[in-house]
């Protein structure tokens, strides 16, 4: 069973168009805050610094969101790679899922801006919460 880290969000009125919905761009902010969220987590837990860059998302609407509701993201491991390692995310508006998502992030050389190999600390953390 993997662990899902949570976060919550407040709909701000930026994030909303003119047909008062949240744009889908919020959405993946949405995602991006969770992705550094998480990341701010686990440097707590004591682990290094990580540096990624985001190679692949792909998201599916399901439902609106609108202003004045708390949106809630979930996410969570589910591969290693080399040098990458994927998330699954559901993003929820009083408890009703509205989107769910799938990223892949890159970790790299700060210095170089090149793949770099994922340090063994970042391969237990996710493999533990993918719960290997």
């Amino acid at each position: 069973m993997p662990e899902i880290f949570k976060t919550a969000i407040q709909v701000r009125f930026g994030d909303t168009d003119m047909l008062g919905h949240v744009n889908n761009a919020a959405f993946v902010q949405y995602l991006e805050h969770a992705r550094l969220e998480w990341i701010r987590a686990q440097h707590a837990r004591g682990l290094p610094p990580i540096h990624i860059v985001l190679a692949h998302l792909r998201m599916d609407y399901r439902h609106q969101i609108v202003l004045g509701q708390t949106v809630e993201v979930e996410l969570w491991p589910t591969r290693t790679g080399r040098s990458s390692f994927d998330f699954e995310y559901r993003v929820l508006a009083d408890g009703q899922t509205c989107a769910e998502a799938h990223s892949v992030q890159v970790c790299i050389d700060a210095g170089t801006m090149s793949p770099k190999a994922l340090d063994d600390s970042v391969r237990g953390v996710l493999e533990a919460q993918m719960g290997k």
